[in-house]
């Protein structure tokens, strides 16, 4: 018996990832700029990356979840 497995729909991995790395460069740049008055949107920045990782790559809506899924 071959059972076909659908693959995995990774595009939402692929635009966290991207967005990470759009969000690293502005950090970057920023940085390098040092104006005084840049904290706060560098918090933002911070905020946004956080974001992606913890819904994207932890997996964190497994925790919240009714099904419990062994895999």
């Amino acid at each position: 018996m071959d059972e076909t497995k659908p693959k995995p729909d990774y595009s939402w991995n692929l635009l966290a990832f991207y967005a990470l790395i759009l969000f690293t460069i502005g950090e970057f740049i920023l940085g390098i700029s040092a104006t005084s008055n840049i904290a706060a949107l560098m918090i933002l920045f911070g905020l946004g990356k956080a974001y992606f990782i913890v819904t994207r790559y932890m997996n964190i809506g497994r925790l919240f979840s009714d099904e419990e899924e062994h895999a």
